[in-house]
């Protein structure tokens, strides 16, 4: 009896320590890439077999059956779905933008999405509308995001607000460019470092490596962070000692006929910043459809657009 009695205290002991211990992080993601591709299920393969074994994901969902339409509301269910502190969840959607027939884009009816959990969302520009972000996002089009940059400055948060979120833009138009970008992603998965997802190295690799001309795509990134360690981020996260390589722009530098180059955000509506070129490298990546703007990086820091005329052919 008494050794009875000895295991009901053993096994209420483990019950108790197992209800003390936090729960542990649910690593999820939901997927819905450009299908044009014939190679797509063995692309299905890749993808899930890399993120379950390289970046440690437990559940990994491919849209298959869903309509272009139904995107919008599956992605809200997903990403505002109630979570525990220490989920992550990782979205990748690909494919046109409103003004096609098979648009993944929401109408202009759609509610908000208000993510629950640490997410890193990659999607066509269009979904920079409907994602809400914290008060103090940081949006980051000319410049690479820094240790110093990166930060939120804080305003009006709640309890449940995410500690962290980022959204990095992709192209909707042209179905070769899509599965061409879908492919850089890939790529960058497979070769980024640390077991780590680093929302500033993929800006920096779409910059640097999308090539495609006469595409009006501007790769951006929004990121609100709240300032946890990064230990505490696994697998997301942006390493500090990230820093650009000259050498993987390709190509030489070229001139500008200026000292000063208007740099813009996009290659239309012409807003931003004025850049001193002295001392700095400027490697034009591609031209815009109309073939009047050149999308540059000047030195390591800054990518944008600028006037064909200020550059020397």
């Amino acid at each position: 009896m008494t050794s009875f009695f000895n295991q009901l205290k053993a096994i209420a002991f483990l019950s108790a320590l197992a209800l003390s211990q936090p729960a542990a992080a649910n690593l999820s993601a939901l997927i819905s890439i450009h299908e044009g591709g014939s190679d797509m299920w063995e692309q299905r393969g890749r993808i899930q077999d890399l993120l379950e074994k390289k970046f440690g994901f437990d559940r990994v969902r491919f849209l298959v059956d869903a309509t272009p339409a139904e995107i919008p509301a599956r992605m809200q269910t997903f990403l505002e779905t109630p979570a525990q502190q220490d989920d992550r969840r990782f979205v990748w959607v690909s494919g046109f933008n409103r003004y096609e027939d098979s648009s993944v884009c929401a109408d202009t009816k759609f509610q908000t999405i208000k993510p629950s959990a640490t997410s890193f969302i990659l999607a066509p520009s269009c979904y920079t509308d409907i994602i809400s972000l914290p008060q103090g996002t940081r949006h980051f089009s000319l410049t690479t995001p820094t240790p110093i940059t990166q930060a939120a400055r804080l305003g009006r948060t709640h309890a449940n607000t995410a500690p962290w979120i980022a959204v990095l833009a992709l192209p909707s138009s042209n179905e070769p460019i899509i599965q061409g970008t879908n492919s850089l992603i890939f790529d960058y998965l497979n070769t980024a470092q640390n077991n780590q997802m680093d929302p500033a190295a993929l800006l920096h690799h779409l910059r640097v490596r999308f090539r495609w001309n006469g595409s009006n795509f501007t790769p951006q990134l929004d990121l609100f962070d709240r300032g946890i360690q990064r230990t505490h981020l696994r697998p997301f996260g942006i390493r500090h000692s990230q820093s650009s390589n000259h050498a993987s722009f390709g190509g030489l530098p070229t001139r500008a006929r200026k000292s000063q180059l208007a740099l813009y955000s996009k290659p239309y509506g012409l807003d931003g910043l004025t850049i001193a070129t002295q001392n700095k490298p400027v490697r034009i990546l591609r031209r815009d459809h109309d073939g009047d703007m050149r999308f540059v990086a000047i030195g390591s820091s800054f990518f944008g657009w600028v006037k064909s005329n200020d550059l020397v052919n």
